[in-house]
């Protein structure tokens, strides 16, 4: 006798509710080690991924962490030593419930970090007097403070930059799931590959065209979890790719989700924040062929219609794929978003020196470096 609807939905909750039970074992298991490394003196330190200009101050997210040192990465390391890296930034040795002291040059703001090491703090402009901002971890003696600059948002900056990272920016075979993992465990900073003239595209992107430094606020959103943000702050910083908030997730099982928020969720959340960040200011999204960033786009061009001015889609796929994409591009035809499929950097830089956001000096500067790559 086959088994009913019913049955299948209530041995599904089933075995969700054993997965949370072991997840909730595995947290409190790694909440009492992260308790009695405190105990013990071992430093602790703050990752910070964004601490960005907006319109009432300074918002900044981050995460209390064991501070931890780590190997420089080389082109010739092995596999085994990546993959022993690699291992190390998913065993991440957060430290909840944290006291942080923030400040920008004014009066502190304290926050104290959930019970997986997050937090979230805005500064209020009138305390921002610096570019650099300062975190102390007063309930620590052992912990040194820690200074990030903030991201550079340009006072009359012209254009909001949102992309995904996987396929659009750094090669990472996200289509193809075994390659994708393998590409990631096994490589390093060093060796990871970014797509020929990604970085004078996203300079040029920040830079604008108007030869007077715009400072448009450059935000990357990638479905990766946050215990990879340091190695992705890594290979942007070895490739000079200009740097942004990162928006990544949250990885783990709780009652309403497996593993992670969902793919389209993710990104139009994390689209919103970017809007309400920077209001009434033109958008750009920027994404690939490979899994739901079009129909995604899409949806987010629909929702505000006078305000996503172009999208752009790396072709990373089969002719098949982008004739079914297509299919979700003819809904923007009553909209005034542009829509651009791009092969190489060249052909995104083209469609943005037209649509003004680039120089022509520019535009040769990324044709020059997609060039050489040859």
């Amino acid at each position: 006798m086959s088994e009913r609807p019913s049955d299948k939905i209530r041995r599904k909750s089933y075995i969700r509710l054993i997965f949370v039970q072991i997840e909730k074992i595995y947290s409190a298991v790694h909440r009492f080690l992260a308790w009695i490394t405190g105990r013990l003196g071992k430093p602790m330190t703050a990752e910070i991924y964004y601490a960005t200009p907006v319109d009432w101050g300074v918002t900044v997210k981050g995460r209390a962490l064991l501070a931890k040192e780590w190997h420089e990465p080389r082109p010739e390391d092995s596999r085994l030593k990546n993959f022993v890296q690699m291992f190390k930034r998913w065993t991440t040795p957060e430290r909840p419930f944290t006291l942080l002291r923030l400040s920008l040059g004014g009066n502190s703001v304290d926050v104290r970090a959930d019970n997986e090491g997050y937090f979230e703090a805005d500064i209020p402009k009138s305390q921002c007097h610096s570019d650099t901002l300062l975190i102390e971890l007063p309930e620590s003696e052992v912990s040194d403070s820690i200074e990030h600059p903030l991201h550079h948002v340009g006072k009359d900056f012209r254009v909001v930059v949102v992309s995904d990272i996987d396929d659009t920016v750094l090669i990472t075979h996200a289509a193809k799931r075994l390659r994708m993992v393998a590409t990631t465990i096994f490589g390093n900073a060093r060796t990871r590959q970014l797509f020929p003239g990604s970085p004078e595209l996203f300079h040029a992107l920040h830079e604008g065209a108007s030869g007077s430094h715009e400072g448009n606020p450059i935000n990357y959103v990638t479905s990766s979890p946050f215990n990879l943000h340091s190695l992705l702050q890594l290979i942007f910083q070895e490739n000079k790719v200009p740097m942004g908030p990162f928006f990544m997730t949250d990885w783990g099982i709780d009652a309403d989700k497996w593993f992670k928020i969902s793919h389209r969720d993710h990104k139009i959340n994390s689209l919103e924040e970017a809007i309400k960040w920077h209001p009434d200011k033109p958008v750009i999204l920027i994404g690939d062929s490979g899994e739901h960033d079009t129909a995604i786009y899409v949806e987010a061009a629909l929702m505000h219609p006078h305000l996503i001015d172009l999208i752009l889609i790396r072709d990373v796929t089969s002719r098949e794929r982008l004739e079914r994409l297509n299919e979700e591009v003819t809904k923007l035809e009553e909209t005034g978003t542009r829509f651009a499929f791009f092969r190489d950097s060249t052909e995104a830089a083209i469609v943005l020196h037209e649509r003004g956001w680039i120089s022509s000096e520019q535009l040769k500067e990324v044709t020059e470096a997609v060039e050489r790559s040859f």
